[in-house]
């Protein structure tokens, strides 16, 4: 069974504005979101198609990534379940 729900992800940059996109959540992704995730920022850049446009960030560039909701699968290194103080 598909989840059809939205993950929203922000990139936030080192300079300027975010770069914020959603994609469809379905359970490829959510399966393999560990591994895709800490394969991204092992590369020295970030690709997202975006509205036809393909777009290239280097990982120096970016601060840090916000994802909504976070993935089931987590990657190494992920304190689950925190709060803000």
């Amino acid at each position: 069974m598909q989840n059809t729900s939205e993950i929203t992800v922000s990139v936030h940059l080192n300079s300027g504005e975010p770069i914020v996109f959603k994609l469809d959540d379905n359970d490829d992704r959510q399966m393999n979101a560990a591994s895709r995730i800490e394969r991204e920022m092992n590369a020295n850049y970030v690709g997202v198609e975006l509205d036809g446009k393909l777009i290239l960030i280097p990982t120096s560039s970016i601060q840090k990534i916000e994802i909504s909701p976070a993935p089931e699968a987590m990657i190494a290194n992920v304190v689950k379940g925190a709060k803000s103080a």
